[in-house]
């Protein structure tokens, strides 16, 4: 990853973050769920990574609660431009945001992805499954980040995963 750097998402990003993550995902729907997180004040965490010129790839953070509790933090979507994916770039953007969850006292982190990619940073179906959330199965996982985050609870994501726009 040389000559690529991580900051927090700005503003002026929006539309390369949108058009990132059309390209990525291959239709609109994540792009519009990074907006509609903004727009209701539940992103926890946006950030890119970039070569001075384009942005090369975005992850984002939002809040989840656990029994009505501001305590976790859901990660996604995460969106690497075709042609630079497997170089890195999703990695360092997962750590940096891992450190920033923690940072800002979640004890949990959950995400819904590649089975085979995201246990590579902690994350586990196992821890998942103990909560009541609107996923289940072996692409929903979670990372305790807190020896004192709960261990069971009702997930409640945000509205932008649950109501239009």
């Amino acid at each position: 990853m040389r000559d690529i750097w991580t900051r927090l998402a700005r503003p002026e990003d929006a539309d390369a973050i949108a058009a990132l993550n059309t390209e990525a995902f291959g239709s609109p729907a994540e792009a519009n769920i990074v907006a509609r997180l903004a727009e209701d004040g539940d992103s926890l965490a946006s950030l890119v990574a970039h070569d001075d010129r384009d942005i090369l790839g975005h992850i984002q953070f939002f809040r989840i609660l656990v029994d009505g509790n501001d305590i976790a933090a859901g990660l996604g979507p995460m969106s690497v431009k075709p042609g630079r994916q497997a170089s890195g770039i999703g990695r360092g953007l997962i750590k940096l945001g891992m450190t920033m969850m923690e940072g800002q006292g979640r004890g949990l982190v959950f995400v819904l992805g590649h089975a085979d990619y995201y246990p590579k940073f902690g994350f586990s179906p196992a821890v998942a499954a103990r909560y009541q959330a609107p996923w289940s199965g072996p692409a929903f996982m979670g990372i305790e980040l807190r020896e004192d985050a709960p261990r069971e609870g009702e997930l409640t994501y945000p509205k932008a995963f649950t109501a239009p726009a």
